[in-house]
């Protein structure tokens, strides 16, 4: 019985954890639509990390099935929401198109009901990320994601740290030392941490001083957490989205200063709570991959290049069980296992165009309003997540924020690229950002005469 039955059979059972989906189903109906999206992108992460948090008993699998509707949610929010809507070139579109297709192509696997909800799931991962990308038309707008985000990954750090905090000891995977919240894998839990840590550290450095002491906490208790997973990936992914931040703070010495000792003393205490990590593994760089890849190449690529695993029988989902007996640990050789060319080929081509868009956008992030350090923590995030993706499948997995934030921030700069290649660079972004400061030195009249302008 795959996991998809078992949860469902765990609701079927207790069908009173539905009631309380079914509550906030008609609470969000009450919510303005203009207010729809911020809820439903603040929701996201903490029901995601509730979702893959198998101790906290029958609330995970409950949220483990209502991941889809999440997304549906911001989909739903995304389309309603009042306002003017950006015209997306044809390629955003590619990925739903793409993730349409790699339906067929997993009908005949061992594991079909799993695959199919999965790739159910990342159908809506992509229409959610496409449509949010559409009511990016202002620096508010865009704003208006990244605060959700950063609020809703405040929420649900409270998770992983409740049960370092309450059970110290169970939280640590025996044997290995490995921090394991609430039973949830640490190379999955560090993506909630990988996630947080940029958009915690731009909120230290730009929002207003009275949240400050809040974001720096987190920040630290975040950067703390993610060393006892003990996860590499997860800390090569805080170290590229930090590369920014740890860039603007050379200009601020004293800040920085103030912030090592803050730092220093906030991961000590972490720390203290941790002591059954054993984090000895970051002193290695040993790994499998490479003979797990070279076998990929060698035995499964060369046998259907094209198509996958459609017209196959009897294969997995998840690995070539016969040739490698091992996942691919990559995400567009678990593309090229699944679709083959036909699905690895067009998601390879988003990934390295979006990121060569950002890059013009960001060379040319003088003609975007608010602060360059924002484009270039976004440019560093969408690098981190595809530099990630050669070592695990994250960021087409459906089950992460992270996932979906990549289809949103690959979307806007190709957009963003769109009208500097048509010589509108001034339209890449509205600028909302003006200051009522200013009312007091100009005529209200003039004023809402230069607006309408």
């Amino acid at each position: 019985m795959d996991r998809v039955d078992i949860y469902i059979q765990i609701v079927m059972e207790q069908p009173i954890l539905l009631a309380p989906i079914v509550a906030f189903m008609f609470a969000y109906a009450l919510v303005p639509s203009h207010r729809r999206l911020f809820v439903s992108l603040l929701i996201l992460v903490p029901w995601l990390t509730v979702a893959r948090s198998p101790g906290m008993g029958p609330l995970a699998p409950a949220a483990k099935l209502t991941s889809g509707i999440a997304y549906l949610l911001i989909a739903f929010a995304a389309w309603t929401h009042p306002g003017p809507k950006r015209k997306l070139p044809g390629i955003v579109w590619l990925f739903v198109i793409v993730a349409l297709l790699s339906i067929p192509f997993v009908l005949t696997t061992q594991e079909r009901m799993l695959a199919i909800v999965q790739r159910m799931q990342w159908l809506t991962v992509a229409f959610a990320g496409v449509l949010t990308t559409q009511t990016v038309v202002s620096y508010s707008d865009l704003n208006r994601i990244t605060q959700a985000l950063t609020w809703g990954c405040i929420f649900a750090l409270i998770i992983p740290f409740s049960s370092l905090i309450l059970f110290p000891a169970e939280s640590f995977l025996r044997g290995m030392g490995r921090f394991q919240p609430w039973g949830a894998n640490s190379n999955q839990i560090g993506m909630l941490f990988a996630l947080a840590v940029p958009l915690l550290a731009y909120a230290v450095m730009s929002w207003r001083s009275s949240l400050k002491p809040l974001f720096i906490s987190a920040l630290i208790i975040t950067i703390g957490m993610a060393l006892l997973t003990a996860s590499r990936q997860t800390m090569l992914a805080i170290v590229l989205v930090m590369l920014p931040v740890i860039f603007a703070l050379t200009k601020r010495p004293v800040i920085s200063v103030l912030f090592l000792g803050l730092g220093a003393i906030g991961m000590s205490i972490v720390f203290s709570l941790g002591e059954s990590a054993d984090l000895e593994r970051f002193g290695s760089l040993e790994t499998g991959r490479l003979d797990i890849w070279a076998a990929y190449f060698s035995e499964v690529f060369p046998k259907r290049p094209i198509t996958g695993l459609l017209f196959t029988s009897g294969e997995s989902y998840f690995k070539a069980i016969i040739e490698v007996g091992q996942h691919p640990h990559n995400a567009w050789l678990y593309l090229m296992y699944i679709g083959g060319l036909s699905i690895a080929g067009p998601m390879l081509y988003l990934a390295i165009y979006s990121t060569y868009s950002g890059f013009k956008v960001w060379k040319d992030r003088q003609f975007l309003p608010g602060d360059s350090l924002y484009y270039s923590i976004l440019l560093m995030v969408l690098v981190a997540m595809y530099i990630q993706g050669m070592f695990n499948q994250v960021v087409y997995w459906p089950t992460y924020t992270w996932s979906f934030l990549h289809v949103v921030i690959a979307s806007l700069f190709i957009c963003f690229y769109q009208d500097l290649k048509e010589g509108a660079a001034e339209y890449m972004l509205y600028d909302d950002t003006y200051d009522d400061s200013l009312d007091d030195f100009v005529n209200e009249e003039e004023s809402f005469q230069d607006y309408n302008q």
